[in-house]
């Protein structure tokens, strides 16, 4: 449906209603800004249950009791503490899913911002580091904890919905008053909560010659300027934009070091760092040596969770640099060991 007939259908229901000529006019004027960005025209929470297909009732308990809705568990983290993770429950998913998919997916993020984003990855924001005179990566700390519920309140405002259904959509998207790690919705909304936040570094980085970057938390800088005065700026915009830095996670690389950004040795060519690469090599050489079941009763692993993880690091090398050969023959191998065992 193309403007004009929107507009028309949507005078015809408000002279139904018997609406004066100020609210049609104030009510044009909201949907119009909403139309361009090809988002809903939400006129209040009702309808916005209305279109996700679900009773308000329902979706009303959803938004204002939300602890109802998550299950919670925790997975580990690759230096041993755990992350906790509140996935929500069908229901909810969906409606997420709706606001994400209709509303979200049309706002655009910061072109600094590589986690979360279709055709931004890893690889590519690794890339943008590669060969620099130093390196600077800083740490967010507890990221989507730190992202409240009137940040998410605000998002939606400058969107362009008006304050009733802003909240609606934003106590759907929290749980507890802040982003949860889990809710589909969470990583697009903290993306969107830090474009302003990578604006102002970045400009400060085009005026002292750096380069930028960020990964959901992970921020990543290169150049051969101040770091010191990088770091202080840098500290005191995270501190403004109400979070903080975890200080045990700030690194600064020099060329003569391993310089890495999110797993990502960038010294020269892209490549894993050496440490993986000794640790995938090892164990393909026992699992040649003495065959995969003999090795897998040394070490006490359980053979397919075994075979999933080392697959899933050899990939990960491969996606970063594809013409590691010696990776692409230990692929083949595992891969073949997988088959056979799937068609016992």
């Amino acid at each position: 449906m193309d403007w004009e007939k929107y507009k028309e259908k949507m005078i015809q229901e408000a002279f139904k209603q018997k609406k004066d000529d100020a609210f049609v006019s104030a009510y044009l004027l909201y949907a119009k800004n909403l139309f361009d960005q090809n988002m809903p025209v939400i006129a209040q929470p009702s309808h916005a249950s209305a279109l996700m297909g679900l009773k308000h009732s329902y979706v009303c308990k959803m938004a204002y009791a939300p602890e109802h809705f998550y299950r919670r568990f925790t997975i580990q983290k690759t230096n041993g503490k755990e992350r906790e993770i509140h996935e929500p429950l069908p229901d909810l998913k969906k409606v997420q899913r709706w606001i994400l998919e209709e509303i979200l997916s049309k706002a655009s993020v910061s072109p600094y911002a590589k986690a979360y984003v279709k055709g931004r990855n890893l690889k590519q924001n690794a890339r943008y580091h590669r060969a620099q005179k130093a390196l600077v990566t800083l740490d967010i700390k507890d990221f989507f904890p730190s992202v409240k519920i009137h940040d998410i309140y605000r998002i939606f405002e400058e969107m362009g919905y008006q304050r009733n259904v802003a909240s609606f959509l934003a106590h759907l998207c929290c749980l507890n008053g802040v982003l949860p790690q889990g809710a589909p919705t969470s990583p697009c909304l903290s993306n969107l909560r830090m474009k302003d936040f990578d604006q102002r570094v970045s400009r400060y980085c085009a005026e002292n010659g750096w380069r930028y970057t960020r990964y959901a938390d992970d921020l990543t800088f290169s150049g051969n300027h101040s770091v010191r005065a990088l770091i202080t700026y840098v500290s005191r915009s995270v501190f403004e934009n109400g979070f903080r830095l975890n200080p045990e996670k700030t690194r600064v690389a020099r060329t003569n070091a391993c310089q890495e950004v999110t797993g990502i040795v960038v010294n020269h060519h892209m490549q894993v760092p050496k440490k993986t690469r000794k640790a995938i090599r090892q164990q393909m050489h026992y699992i040649k040596k003495f065959g995969l079941d003999s090795h897998l009763e040394h070490i006490g692993e359980t053979r397919s969770n075994y075979l999933r993880h080392l697959l899933g690091r050899i990939n990960f090398a491969l996606f970063v640099n594809p013409k590691d050969n010696e990776l692409r023959e230990y692929a083949v191998i595992l891969k073949q060991i997988y088959h056979d065992d799937t068609i016992k």
